[in-house]
């Protein structure tokens, strides 16, 4: 594993998070400053979360993710077709999360080569085997993983990239424009779109 490789046990309740994830891009298009962006998201109770400690942790986690990727794809994410807002949107989970990042390339490339659905024992197999690779993983709890199975599907289904979250999880694959296709390629993110929608 890299030595800045990003392995999360945690996510916000919520990860994909697509309205709130166009708020605070539209607020990182207008301000530079982290703080400042980050009081105005609290004094709006812009993500509309009850206590502090989960707003911090969504906003967190969104900013952190949408810092991953240029000023031109948070655009698409605000103003583009859903589907493409959707599809870059997961591409900004990617980038910020390793371990996503490798259950997509790993576990949901294979399905959508195979056209199988996704199981849970191929999401835990995916797990058991990070475990046997990674100290960090591999010190997990079981109700941990368990969790993440929960989020990863659910994030590739409001992505647009499977038929149900849950049970026979159906292999889907949007229509993105070409337009967005081009402009993620040119932004280094041509092995994300081969691994998910195949337009390389």
């Amino acid at each position: 594993m890299d030595s800045d490789a990003r392995y999360f046990s945690t996510m916000p309740a919520a990860p994909f998070a697509l309205d709130e994830t166009k708020v605070i891009a539209r607020l990182m298009l207008e301000y530079d400053d982290r703080s400042e962006i980050r009081a105005i998201v609290h004094d709006g109770n812009l993500l509309k979360v009850k206590s502090l400690a989960n707003e911090a942790k969504q906003f967190n986690y969104i900013y952190n993710r949408l810092n991953t990727i240029p000023d031109q794809l948070k655009e698409i994410i605000l103003d583009g077709d859903i589907v493409d807002a959707r599809f870059v949107n997961l591409i900004s989970i990617m980038a910020y999360d390793n371990l996503f990042r490798e259950f997509v390339f790993e576990v949901f490339y294979e399905k959508r080569e195979s056209l199988d659905p996704i199981t849970d024992y191929d999401i835990m197999s995916f797990f058991e085997r990070k475990a046997s690779e990674d100290a960090t993983v591999s010190n997990w709890k079981y109700e941990t993983l368990f969790k993440l199975r929960r989020l990863y599907a659910r994030i590739l289904f409001e992505a647009g990239m499977l038929r149900n979250p849950t049970k026979l999880r159906e292999v889907n694959i949007p229509y993105v424009s070409v337009t967005t296709i081009d402009l993620l390629k040119k932004h280094g993110f041509r092995e994300y779109v081969g691994a998910t929608v195949g337009m390389i």
